[in-house]
């Protein structure tokens, strides 16, 4: 099921691990802990003054109010390189508390590899961290099944350590000390249903058993130990590093690798030009049948054209290619089916597309797969509702010319589609060196022009804020209608906290300017009021956060 091969994610986030594995060694000087670089390679530091300038207790009080789970992409990568990144040591009594909560929400955060470091140097860790419990996670996704039991504490009761002993006995084929295991586990912590559900099936030599699990390396050594059948549903709800390795294993069925490759891609760890090659496979072989509106897409994508595509002399774009009809050799008939093609492929990248926005996933990693193929098709050939579905992909993937392309294509001139063009118009300048002055002008107005919706003038608000925020000119309009704004409700952040955010980051007080923003943003930065969200954004850029602050501005608008 996986390949034998050390994947470098895992081999990065190992640590040595030695036969008196579970026995954390100490001494080190904790201050060591704070200058400690988590980072990966090529990463930047956000601050080295995230915990100085401020109270360790306060400081505290603020990392107890965020919540991990409801939090965007955006803040969840501000929150983790802020925590990762080496600093000076705070001062005050509350420091070793501190640092036991940096520890908890990277582990939240699922940073696992810097949890593993950073665990091994404190003093104090966090309910549930167990840094050898993680080396020990990864060795069991590489199939270092056996090493792990030779090396495993049998005296450890957690619940990690439970389940283990059970696997190892089960591996070592002594099914009397795997009852007993089980025994102990149900006395204990007890062990994860599926882990017992599994266990019994195999010392009752039953036929049925559970399907594979792919959420941890002891799910992936024990689905392996069983011979469980690995099944998409398992893959996407897969450990991302796990889905990329089951995804990189030549020998796994392709559509399974798709799946998984697709949820590696979806947290960063594959690239869209390896989702696509795993895709072009799967819809090459002979029995290939489409289940999905993108596998449809991509099928007819990749079918082969009888007649060459001619593009116009001195068009570099490669985005207007020559009527079929100026091609001398193709009678009528011919053209016309090589249009059909065309047309068929258009509609069916269009629907892959809504598709995807649709789902839970949402559409950047389809766009991503299909970001080559929305450069191919002129723009005559387009239906208005295809160009805006396009240049909602090409934003996605933060490709501004060529969304700005398909905006354009669109032709869109009045009623609500119109105000969708003009918010990622307007929203794309935070993305382009080029800021048309022309542009900017004929966006603020039609987004607060008389016949606007109280939504859409909330919305250009907010894109106000933004631009401000990023640096935009905003014109005499766009300013009178900020200065104009009543609060019907409560305003977040509340101005003493925009005032505090302001003075924290002014005063060296960096981690605490990070974390009142968090909890500000809370999840839904799309209420922010323009103040906050100017405030928020210009802060973070201040600090170095640029790639997180147009991320978060992003989300605002939905993209």
């Amino acid at each position: 099921m996986f390949s034998r091969t050390v994947p470098a994610l895992l081999l990065a986030a190992s640590i040595s691990f030695g036969a008196d594995a579970q026995i954390r060694t100490s001494g080190l000087d904790d201050v060591n802990a704070w200058n400690t670089n988590l980072l990966a390679r090529g990463e930047r530091a956000l601050s080295d003054r995230i915990w100085t300038s401020s109270d360790p207790d306060f400081l505290l009080d603020l990392m107890n109010s965020l919540n991990v789970e409801t939090m965007t992409e955006a803040e969840r990568d501000l929150l983790s390189r802020a925590l990762r990144s080496p600093s000076a040591a705070p001062r005050g009594e509350g420091a070793a508390e501190l640092q036991t909560k940096r520890l908890e929400l990277l582990a939240s955060l699922g940073e696992r590899q810097a949890v593993s470091e950073l665990g091994r140097q404190v003093d104090m860790l966090p309910e549930g961290v167990d840094p050898d419990a993680i080396t020990s996670d990864n060795r069991l996704a590489r199939g270092e099944l056996g090493l792990v039991c030779d090396q495993m504490n049998p005296e450890a009761a957690d619940k990690f350590w439970l389940e283990l002993r059970i696997i190892c006995a089960i591996e070592g084929d002594n099914l009397g000390d795997a009852e007993l295991a089980l025994e102990l586990a149900a006395i204990e912590e007890g062990a994860d249903p599926w882990v017992t559900e599994t266990a019994i099936a195999i010392i009752a030599e039953a036929d049925e058993r559970p399907e594979a699990r792919l959420g941890s390396g002891l799910q992936v050594a024990f689905s392996e130990l069983a011979d469980l059948e690995v099944t998409p549903e398992a893959l996407e709800t897969a450990r991302p590093d796990l889905a990329l390795a089951y995804a990189n294993e030549r020998g796994n069925p392709i559509e399974l690798r798709v799946v998984a490759a697709r949820t590696a891609v979806a947290a960063g760890l594959m690239d869209a030009p390896q989702l696509r090659s795993l895709y072009v496979d799967y819809v090459s072989a002979p029995d290939f049948e489409p289940e999905t509106a993108s596998e449809e897409a991509l099928y007819l994508l990749t079918q082969v054209e009888e007649q060459p595509v001619i593009l116009r002399p001195g068009d570099i774009s490669g985005l207007q290619p020559l009527g079929i009809e100026e091609e001398i050799d193709a009678d009528e008939e011919e053209a016309e089916e090589i249009v059909s093609l065309e047309r068929r492929r258009i509609e069916a990248l269009a629907a892959a597309l809504e598709e995807a926005r649709a789902s839970e996933e949402g559409i950047a990693t389809t766009a991503a797969l299909f970001e080559d193929d929305l450069k191919r098709f002129p723009a005559d050939a387009v239906e208005q509702d295809e160009a805006l579905s396009f240049a909602r992909a090409a934003m996605s993937v933060g490709n501004m010319s060529l969304a700005t392309f398909w905006l354009d294509a669109a032709g869109v001139e009045s009623g609500d589609a119109s105000y969708e063009v003009d918010l990622m118009r307007g929203y794309g300048l935070i993305m382009s060196r080029e800021r048309n002055r022309a542009t900017i002008e004929r966006v603020a107005e039609n987004l607060i022009g008389e016949d606007a919706s109280d939504e859409v003038r909330a919305k250009a608000l907010a894109l106000f804020a933004v631009w401000t925020a990023f640096d935009v000119t905003l014109p005499v309009e766009a300013r009178q209608a900020l200065a104009t704004q009543v609060d019907e409700a409560a305003s977040r952040p509340s101005p003493g906290q925009l005032v505090a955010i302001d003075a924290a980051a002014r005063n060296g007080a960096h981690g605490e300017a990070l974390f009142l923003i968090l909890n500000a943003v809370g999840g839904n930065p799309a209420e922010l009021s323009p103040a906050g969200l100017q405030n928020a954004l210009s802060t973070l850029r201040r600090l170095g956060a640029e790639d997180e602050a147009r991320d978060l501005a992003l989300a605002v608008g939905g993209f």
